[in-house]
C-alpha cells in the first residue's frame, strides 16, 4: 500500500478521510454560494441593459 511505504500508518486514512468530507463539504457549499452569486450578477446586468434600451422583461435584445 501506498501508505506503508512512504511510512504513514494506515489508520491515518481514516482520519483525513473524516476531515476530508467536512472540508469537501465546506467546499461544495461555498462553490454553489459563488455560482448563485454570478447568476445574480449577471440578471442584474441584463435587467439594467435591457431597461436602457427600453426592452421588457423576456424580449431578446
Amino acid at each position: 500500500m501506498v501508505l506503508t511505504s512512504v511510512g504513514l500508518p494506515v489508520e491515518g486514512i481514516a482520519l483525513v478521510a473524516g476531515v476530508d468530507r467536512i472540508l469537501d463539504m465546506m467546499r461544495t457549499a461555498l462553490n454553489i454560494t459563488g455560482d448563485s452569486a454570478c447568476c445574480l450578477c449577471i440578471d442584474a446586468m441584463d435587467k439594467r441593459r435591457k431597461a436602457r434600451k427600453g426592452l421588457k422583461a423576456g424580449e431578446a435584445a
